[in-house]
């Protein structure tokens, strides 16, 4: 079984623009989303990994 080129990508992230504490909560949210993103597809590899 093939893994779906779907779960081998992402989103890059890009460098955020810091100039205040509002504009840092925002870039360690969008860091954190795309952590999660990673996670998810790695747990559903694992599943498909399983599955053999």
């Amino acid at each position: 079984m093939q893994i779906p080129n779907e779960l081998l990508e992402f989103d890059r992230a890009s460098k955020p623009i810091v100039q205040n504490e509002k504009d840092i909560l925002k870039a360690y949210s969008e860091l954190f989303y795309h952590y999660k993103q990673c996670e998810i597809n790695i747990d559903k590899i694992k599943e498909l990994n399983d599955e053999l």
